[in-house]
């Protein structure tokens, strides 16, 4: 048996969850096809077949975990016999090769060999799924059974998926209970996946973190408050670019281009896509491809090289709730700029109080690897990009 083992996916994570095998035991299959889904660091990611071949055997079931490194498929090797021809042979003499270049099979009669396979043969076509990767996740984890549901639409949501679920304790309660269980609870990957993030932080990072304010009626309404700080952040990185840099082996290593990793909420749990060489994409480019994250986010999951190579994050908690924070370095970045929740207060305007719209900031930054300086320098330029 020729044995493919999960490989790392670039997550840090030393194993993944089996979300939804899209072969089967027997199959016959081409390289880079796809074999199963797997959820790892808050990304449902596709693993492809690295050779083709017949699929011998699955070691893991749905909802399984796998380490990386460990068995996760099985390819028949070229050549060896099929398992019901070793059966049928045992014990016999071969067949002579004229009679099993005339029927294919090991043994028996033309008329048997095509029916069996007839039979063993996969369907050309496979049944139309009804919900997305994510969504069918999403149902196991909450314990919904989608069998014999229709989907309002093509297929069904998250939102469907939530409904039936919200529906299921309520006619729990209604039937009595022998005897109260406690909740057995296991950590999904994106949560297991934020729990070692923060654990590298606390360990390896010494932050630091510098807040402000700034008056944004030039422009407050008109445009993109995204785009603005995305704009703003791009600038503040150019002039000071040990910000936008990589700290790794105790070398601090500026990036050549800016990546900003931008923390998209959703259902699922929080995701950050990285939005790649800011500098070198428009605004209605930058604009499209933070809608297309966020509808990833919401329904299938985002591309694992969509959440790599960030150079510095940006966090807009600000569109929830909150003015000022603390927030979190993730290594081997130095930095991250947290937007707050833009509000009215009272500034100075020509020796005069006027009320204007204010836009809270905080930004945090390894001092391993910043000085003050810098950190201050690099905030000073976000408020002059903002006010204008």
């Amino acid at each position: 048996m020729k044995i493919f083992k999960l490989p790392d996916l670039g997550e840090g994570l030393p194993d993944a969850v089996v979300r939804e095998w899209h072969v089967q035991e027997g199959d016959h299959i081409a390289a880079h096809q796809s074999l199963v889904t797997v959820e790892t660091a808050k990304a449902l990611v596709e693993v492809p077949a690295p050779w083709g071949g017949t699929v011998e055997k699955l070691f893991a079931a749905a909802d399984e975990t796998v380490n990386v490194g460990e068995p996760l498929v099985g390819f028949k090797e070229a050549g060896a016999p099929e398992p019901e021809a070793e059966e049928e042979a045992g014990g016999r003499e071969p067949a002579p090769a004229v009679e099993r270049a005339d029927s294919g099979t090991v043994v028996g009669k033309i008329e048997q060999s095509g029916a069996v396979l007839g039979a063993e043969v996969a369907p050309s076509t496979t049944p139309r799924r009804l919900a997305t990767p994510a969504v069918r996740a999403l149902a196991r984890r909450l314990a919904v059974d989608l069998t014999g549901l229709q989907p309002r639409g093509e297929r069904f949501t998250a939102a469907e998926v939530r409904a039936v679920a919200q529906q299921a304790p309520a006619a729990k309660a209604a039937k009595p209970a022998d005897k109260a269980e406690p909740e057995k609870a296991q950590m999904s990957p994106a949560r297991r996946a934020m729990a070692l993030a923060m654990s590298r932080a606390r360990d390896q990072v010494a932050p630091m973190t510098l807040c402000d304010q700034v008056d944004i009626s030039a422009w407050w309404g008109k445009e993109s408050a995204t785009l603005r700080l995305i704009r703003a952040l791009q600038q503040a990185c150019a002039d000071e670019p040990n910000l936008n840099a990589l700290y790794q082996d105790e070398q601090l290593r500026p990036a050549a281009s800016v990546n900003i990793g931008l923390a998209v909420d959703s259902p699922r749990g929080l995701f950050v896509p990285v939005l790649k060489d800011v500098a070198a994409r428009t605004d209605d480019e930058i604009l499209q491809q933070i809608e297309d994250y966020k509808e990833q986010a919401r329904n299938q999951g985002i591309a694992q090289q969509d959440l790599q190579d960030g150079t510095i994050l940006l966090s807009n908690f600000g569109a929830m709730a909150g003015r000022y924070a603390t927030p979190v370095v993730l290594p081997p970045t130095v930095a991250i700029v947290g937007a707050g929740r833009t509000f009215q207060g009272v500034v100075a305007v020509d020796d005069r109080p006027a009320v204007r719209p204010l836009l809270p900031l905080s930004v945090s930054a390894d001092h391993r690897a910043v000085t003050g300086g810098e950190l201050a320098r690099f905030l000073k330029s976000m408020l002059q990009a903002l006010s204008r």
